[in-house]
Parts: structure tokens; C-alpha cells; sequence
């Protein structure tokens, strides 16, 4: 990760925090972590093995979140992401021209932000003992309704408190009250 992506980076594990908490009503600290690599190998490619490795040496009260700069190669997700027990991944956007700070903030909040709730939101939804068809399904239809049919995410701004896409604002989010089964 480039150092500048560390303040939002940051700021984002604190807001899922919270928002996991006021959407499913459960207290789960987001962690978001550098995606191990092993240097000198062709391309820095991850070993799955190291990558199970390393993050069974991780604090299980913590929900660990990984940032790729490229897209995994095993999802069965629309988000280019993936999610598994007590952690997730997602292929995180960075701009291809340098862009001011507040604009850095949309753009991250606007391509990246999004996809990490929808992540996290099947991984709540299961740790909750929901059925695939809602954790899985349901949550997908609810991201092609946002994405295809225009159904509006939630903007938050960066004190996490909702407030329209027109305002300034730091983190997008799916509407989870919206997932049916």
C-alpha cells in the first residue's frame, strides 16, 4: 500500500467498526492489513498457504481485512472480493493520475469503500447464523440493485454520521436494511 492510502485506510477500519455495529448490531473490529507477499518470486505473487499461514497467527476477536492491489483469483463474489471465517479480501483502486486529498477520499470511498461493505456485510450476515441464500444471495441482489438499478448506497461523512451523496462525505456503504431474502 502506498503510505497515503494509510489514513483512509485507517479511518475506514474504525467507520466499519461502527457501522457494523449500528447495522447488525454487533460488535466486530475491523482490521484492514497489507496483503502478504513473498518477496522475490515472480510478480510478489501470495501463496494461499502462506496467506492461511499468516492469518492463523492473527487475533481471532478481529475481523481481518486485506487490500489487494490485484484481483483475487478465487472469488465467487461480484465485488472482486472474497470472504471467509474471521476474514476477508478485496481488490482495492487506486487512481491512475495523482488527485487532491479530498478527492483521493471520494474516489476511495466511491470504488473501494463500497465493495469492502458488501465483503463484510456477508461475513456478518453468516457469523449471525443466516442462511447462504441471505448472506450470499440476497446480499448480491442487493448490490446489483445498487449498482444496475440505481438504488442509492449510504454516504457517510468522516464524524460516520449518514448524509447525502450531494454533501461531502468519506465512506459509501450498502444499505444492508434493504437485503431481503
Amino acid at each position: 500500500m502506498q503510505n497515503e492510502d494509510w489514513y483512509y485506510v485507517s479511518l475506514m477500519s474504525r467507520f466499519f467498526h461502527q457501522w457494523i455495529k449500528r447495522s447488525f448490531d454487533v460488535n466486530l473490529k475491523v482490521k484492514a492489513d497489507i496483503l502478504p507477499v513473498i518477496p522475490g518470486n515472480v510478480f510478489d505473487r501470495m501463496s494461499i498457504s502462506y496467506l492461511a499461514r499468516d492469518h492463523i497467527d492473527r487475533d481471532k476477536a478481529t475481523y481481518h481485512f486485506y487490500l489487494s492491489y490485484s484481483k483475487p483469483f478465487w472469488t465467487d463474489c461480484k465485488t472482486e472480493g472474497y470472504s471467509s471465517e474471521n476474514f476477508g479480501i478485496a481488490y482495492w483502486e487506486r487512481a491512475k493520475n495523482p488527485l487532491s486529498d479530498s478527492a483521493r477520499i471520494k474516489f476511495y470511498a466511491d470504488k473501494n469503500c463500497a465493495k469492502v461493505s458488501h465483503v463484510l456485510t456477508h461475513e456478518v450476515l453468516r457469523m449471525k447464523g443466516e442462511s447462504r441464500k441471505l448472506y450470499f444471495d440476497a446480499v448480491h441482489e442487493l448490490w446489483d440493485k445498487h449498482i444496475y438499478q440505481q438504488l442509492p448506497f449510504h454516504y457517510f461523512n468522516n464524524k460516520f454520521e449518514l448524509v447525502s451523496n450531494n454533501e461531502s462525505y468519506s465512506f459509501v456503504a450498502i444499505d444492508p436494511k434493504r437485503i431481503k431474502i
